[in-house]
């Protein structure tokens, strides 16, 4: 796995910020979607496969499963075109909001699955992103309203859990939907993205019946003031068809990368305890405050109600934040593990306490959402494009 850093971000220490990036590519090499999933494969006792990969690992994962088994049909859904096997198909989705694109791909790995006949076995990868990638709204579901939930669900600050119980009563594909349009249980390997929650939340399971409450899920649009309408209220209502469990194998999560990178600190790190899980600001004076000397490390996926679109995201805002509060000699990072960082061409960032004072108004930034546009100016924005993994975000604090 080879990925290029702008180096622009070295500019303000470069001694220092050069091996946080090095930690940075350890953390990536860790998550390596297509060694990782050779390598649980390669114990897998099987002949000739099909194969569904959905999420921004997929194409990844499905050249990690075609350079062990003998693939010979599959469908791969992704973000963005990428080198797949030839013997499956490529379908690029819409993300972070689903689109026509991700309507068209959900069509056609649903009838991808009912095509594959059960005499070959039937392999999914799942990665993160799958969510908006791929989907098929249930019928009595709008592909309009299935749109505007996601967005407003996306921006609410809801967690990952809630976002996707309320995507997998709107959708023929999640919530163990897949396996129930293949008509079996559907052997998973997973990259998951989603801290604590479980793989089942990856994605929104597509191939794992996860849980069901529609009340919980209508209670959530309630919360978001979004009308539903009665034909919407009886399809997050209706049964979908119950099939047993599937294998299911976590092939790596961002506790295994944060780990890592803590093994590769001098010290060696430590890695924070528990996952990165909450409103954004209570989490980072957690994780600031408990932090000592040398490195600390730590994963998950925090939550941002953004009420005002500017630049950014979770971890542009959090870099920012964190500048505010960090000590002289203290340097802080903030990484999405996939290279894309909400609306802004970053990753996250790389901070220290000059960054406070070199781009001029960092609290009207964040009070305008735009900490990206202000981290551009200041050389700290971490730009490597789409990493082809996806395993949460990290956060490094390196403190003297």
């Amino acid at each position: 796995m080879t990925v290029e850093f702008d180096r622009a971000v070295l500019a303000p220490d470069p001694e220092r910020r050069r091996v946080v990036l090095g930690w940075l590519m350890i953390a990536l090499r860790t998550a390596d979607p297509e060694r990782l999933t050779a390598e649980a494969l390669a114990v897998r006792q099987s002949g000739p496969a099909a194969v569904i990969a959905i999420g921004k690992a997929a194409p990844a994962m499905a050249r990690g499963a075609a350079s062990i088994l003998e693939v010979m049909d599959g469908i791969c859904v992704s973000g963005q075109p990428d080198e797949v096997p030839n013997t499956m198909k490529s379908v690029v989705g819409d993300h972070p909001i689903p689109g026509k694109a991700s309507y068209a791909a959900g069509a056609a790995v649903i009838d991808a699955v009912k095509q594959i006949p059960a005499s070959v076995d039937l392999l999914a990868l799942i990665s993160g992103g799958g969510s908006a990638l791929c989907e098929s709204p249930r019928e009595g579901v709008t592909a309009d309203f299935l749109s505007r939930v996601n967005a407003s669900l996306l921006s609410s600050g809801a967690d990952i859990e809630a976002v996707n119980l309320v995507r997998s009563h709107l959708s023929k594909v999640k919530g163990g939907g897949l396996a129930a349009a293949a008509g079996r249980p559907i052997d998973t390997y997973v990259v998951s993205d989603v801290g604590a929650a479980g793989p089942e939340v990856v994605a929104s399971g597509p191939t794992i019946p996860g849980r069901r409450d529609a009340d919980a899920a209508l209670r959530i649009l309630q919360d978001l003031s979004i009308d539903v309408p009665d034909p919407v209220v009886e399809a997050m209502r209706a049964r979908i068809s119950s099939l047993p469990a599937p294998h299911v194998t976590v092939l790596a999560d961002g506790r295994d990368v944060a780990r890592a990178v803590a093994v590769a600190a001098p010290g060696p790190g430590r890695v924070a305890p528990g996952w990165l899980h909450g409103e954004l600001s209570t989490c980072l004076r957690r994780f600031l405050g408990a932090a000592g000397k040398g490195v600390t490390v730590g994963a998950g996926e925090v939550t941002l109600e953004v009420t005002v679109q500017g630049s950014g995201g979770r971890n542009t805002h959090a870099a920012l934040l964190a500048a505010e509060a960090l000590r002289p000699g203290d340097l802080f990072c903030a990484f999405a593990t996939d290279g894309v960082d909400g609306s802004a061409d970053a990753a996250g960032a790389i901070v220290d306490r000059s960054t406070v004072v070199r781009g001029g108004d960092p609290a009207g930034a964040l009070r305008r959402y735009d900490s990206a546009a202000y981290l551009a100016a200041t050389s700290d924005l971490i730009r490597c494009g789409a990493t082809g993994t996806n395993v949460s975000d990290l956060w490094i604090l390196w403190r003297r």
